[in-house]
């Protein structure tokens, strides 16, 4: 089945899902917004190699290919973005990939709210030398996140200066008006640096 929409105009409804909104929101895929995205690339060196573990329709792969980095986008389903032999793909369940060294690489993400903490433990298990994670501020707010704030506490972390709407990507480009914007982050961690956190800001403009 082909998406109904033309910004994803190469997606394909997965088996258990009825419509793209119905998957959209059980992915909980809510797109980062694009100048977020090139924002903490001015703040933030990635590695040569990156990996995005959940694509959706390319607004972070894109923001860094053009910041010059290699970069493999896979997503658990297929939106219409990325190589086709790479949707499909649960990060959660992943191995390194074979161009991928541990240590030598990053991951550069924008995951599922309810999967963040596993998203960011499966990355440091893999050897990610560092992990560039978006989320809404009340990730790093939630006391029953404790353990996992204690053991692997960020490095840095970019609150969103400018308050940023994160659509879910469902949702046609010409029907996104008004929208309810929310306090977000990125959190970075980074492999042999020392412990943090180190709090600042990311905005629209440098």
């Amino acid at each position: 089945m082909t998406s109904l929409f033309p910004y994803l105009e190469n997606a394909v409804l997965s088996d258990g899902f009825a419509t793209f909104e119905e998957q959209a929101k059980a992915a909980e895929f809510w797109e980062t917004p694009p100048w977020a995205a090139d924002a903490i690339l001015r703040a933030e060196l990635l590695t040569p190699y990156v990996w995005d573990p959940c694509c959706g329709a390319g607004i972070v792969s894109e923001a860094a290919s053009r910041a010059g980095y290699s970069v493999l986008s896979t997503d658990l389903h297929t939106w219409g973005y990325g190589a086709a032999d790479e949707t499909g793909r649960d990060f959660l369940a992943s191995a390194l990939p074979p161009r991928f060294e541990a240590g030598a690489f990053a991951v550069f993400m924008n995951p599922p709210f309810s999967l963040a903490v596993e998203f960011v433990k499966h990355a440091r298990a893999l050897g990610a030398r560092k992990i560039v994670c978006f989320q809404r501020f009340a990730w790093w707010e939630s006391d029953e996140r404790q353990s996992f704030w204690d053991s692997m506490r960020p490095q840095r972390i970019y609150v969103c200066a400018d308050r940023a709407t994160c659509w879910l990507g469902s949702i046609p480009p010409e029907e996104r008006k008004g929208g309810s914007p929310a306090a977000n982050a990125w959190f970075i961690w980074e492999s042999g640096q020392p412990p943090g956190p180190i709090t600042g800001h990311v905005r629209k403009r440098a």
